[in-house]
């Protein structure tokens, strides 16, 4: 049986080349995105209590151990989930300071952010499903969703504080409050939606959400 780093060959294929093999790098590479796929799918439809590393190396289609070889712990393994999750919301929602002013950057953001419960990716998923445990007192990571709502928060107060100095806003705004509020916001939705997606209007929330940015920083 072929293995993970066998490449069919076809009769066009000449007797004498030999299919490149990845490099070690590229095989961990392969083999850690498949144990976080795995981690994310089982976190997503089950939580992360019963979620353990021989199931997630099972789930990858690999041997039990190896996600411990690979990281450690359950909980290495689910910081690092953390981050993955929160670089796919960052790169869907804001992947980078567009210039297009500070309202429109934050009202970006909070779109991808919700957009992101539409369709959402087992990711996705699995980075609410933590964000709630860990709310509820019921997950190790609280430390490392403090530390990650952290970051978004600096992304906002950067953004608010640029539009500050470029007036864009208006002066009284303190962009650190409005970044706690600004995460506490999209949170709240985010989790609301994940509790009873039937019931949740994206189009409604995300034009709410906009309308308070806007209201908070630039509304007289």
């Amino acid at each position: 049986m072929p293995t993970h780093d066998e490449t069919a060959t076809t009769p066009d294929t000449p007797a004498q080349e030999t299919p490149a093999r990845r490099t070690q790098a590229e095989r961990r590479a392969h083999a850690e995105g498949a144990l976080l796929a795995a981690a994310a799918r089982l976190i997503a439809e089950h939580g992360s209590t019963g979620v353990t590393l021989a199931r997630v190396g099972e789930e990858a289609g690999f041997s039990r151990g190896l996600a411990t070889h690979y990281f450690g712990s359950k909980a290495a393994l689910l910081a690092r989930l953390q981050e993955e999750a929160l670089a796919e919301a960052m790169a869907a929602a804001a992947p980078e300071r567009s210039g297009a002013g500070a309202v429109e950057e934050l009202c970006g953001f909070a779109r991808g952010c919700l957009e992101g419960v539409r369709n959402p990716t087992d990711l996705g998923r699995a980075f609410v499903v933590l964000g709630a445990e860990a709310l509820a007192g019921a997950s190790e990571l609280s430390p490392a969703v403090a530390e990650l709502d952290g970051r978004t928060r600096g992304w906002a107060a950067e953004v608010v504080g640029q539009g500050l100095a470029e007036g864009q806003l208006r002066a009284e705004v303190d962009a650190r409050a409005f970044a706690f509020a600004f995460v506490g916001l999209l949170k709240g939705l985010v989790v609301q939606a994940a509790a009873a997606p039937e019931a949740f209007d994206v189009v409604s929330a995300t034009a709410e959400a906009e309308r308070w940015i806007r209201l908070a920083l630039v509304a007289d």
